[in-house]
């Protein structure tokens, strides 16, 4: 599509799209309103995890979730990534399926690797390659390679249109401080994405969806893995911190209370609610616009997940110009 590529949004997945073309060798220019990874991004629980039944149009870069992020530790040293496993049960039901990636494990393995527990499971669900990131530290770091790269980011410069030239192909973006030139332009722009379509006559079916974010002060130690309840999904982060995703955070706490031993200093130290890009199918949407010449769309669900495979994907249907069969499934024309 071109060699001079505008990424809008410096989110997880507009940082891998600019640090991978970057990387590919093509002229990047980096565009956001606000900071690397300040957005939607700052609120994701961020589980990575190619475990567990795998369907769908992505199915198989979803497969590839750990790998990729295996791949990218790699290139980008520091890279802030946790390979500490997930462990998934519910109160009720009989033994619970495994999936690709997964194992059946006892009460006395589950204690095991939750040592804390009050009331181990009977049954859980082990996914020993599954991990978790700081989502906005992994974006920081992409952004830093894509400059490593050659990468030019124009931060706290909202834009407010795509531009088009006489023959009506993308030729680069306005923002609030000054226009950006371009031969194709990503929009990775989370729910903003459908605003900034709809402009150029291109109907993008994303829709806003909340995530609340809870973060707790609790003891070190607490919990070992990303544990996964029908009350919450919880992790550690830090020495005294934890991080839930769940709906009340009363209930929240309540049930974290119930669950551990030692957690009765636990406290709730706040909450965010952050928007999601859903898109209305809940599968990416990822691809050229066959209307507007040099227009591209990356936008999903589970972008902190996504992001290293669709970053490398894209940049090679930009950069190299490979179809990626991979993406077959998530264009936009499904619709």
């Amino acid at each position: 599509m071109g060699r001079h590529v505008v990424v809008v949004g410096a989110g997880i997945v507009g940082a891998s799209v600019a640090y991978h073309a970057a990387r590919a060798g093509a002229a990047v220019t980096l565009v956001d309103a606000g900071r690397p990874g300040a957005g939607v991004t700052a609120d994701s629980f961020a589980w990575i995890g190619a475990s567990g039944a795998i369907s769908g149009p992505a199915a198989g870069i979803r497969a590839t979730a750990t790998e990729e992020y295996r791949r990218i530790e790699a290139e980008l040293p520091g890279l802030p990534v946790t390979w500490s496993g997930s462990l998934s049960w519910r109160a009720e039901g009989g033994a619970p399926e495994a999936g690709p990636g997964q194992e059946i494990v006892d009460a006395a393995t589950v204690v095991t690797l939750e040592p804390n527990l009050q009331r181990p499971p009977e049954w859980a669900v082990w996914a020993p390659g599954d991990g978790a990131v700081d989502a906005v530290g992994v974006t920081g770091r992409l952004v830093a390679g894509a400059r490593d790269h050659g990468a030019r980011v124009h931060l706290d410069a909202a834009v407010t249109a795509v531009r088009r030239d006489a023959a009506g192909r993308v030729a680069g973006v306005e923002t609030a401080v000054e226009p950006v030139a371009g031969t194709a332009v990503v929009l990775a722009a989370g729910v903003a994405t459908a605003a900034l379509g709809a402009s150029l006559g291109v109907r993008v079916p994303v829709e806003p969806s909340p995530c609340p974010l809870l973060r707790f002060r609790a003891p070190a130690g607490l919990v070992r893995t990303v544990v996964n309840t029908a009350d919450f999904d919880l992790r550690q982060v830090a020495e005294d911190r934890l991080i839930a995703a769940a709906d009340s955070p009363e209930q929240a706490l309540a049930a974290v209370g119930s669950t551990f031993r030692g957690a009765g200093g636990v406290e709730l130290l706040g909450t965010r609610l952050g928007v999601r890009p859903m898109p209305v199918d809940g599968e990416p949407i990822v691809g050229p616009v066959a209307d507007v010449p040099g227009l591209y769309l990356a936008v999903m669900h589970s972008a902190v997940t996504l992001a290293p495979a669709v970053g490398r994907l894209v940049a090679r249907e930009l950069v190299d110009g490979i179809v990626e069969p991979a993406l077959a499934g998530c264009r936009l024309d499904r619709f």
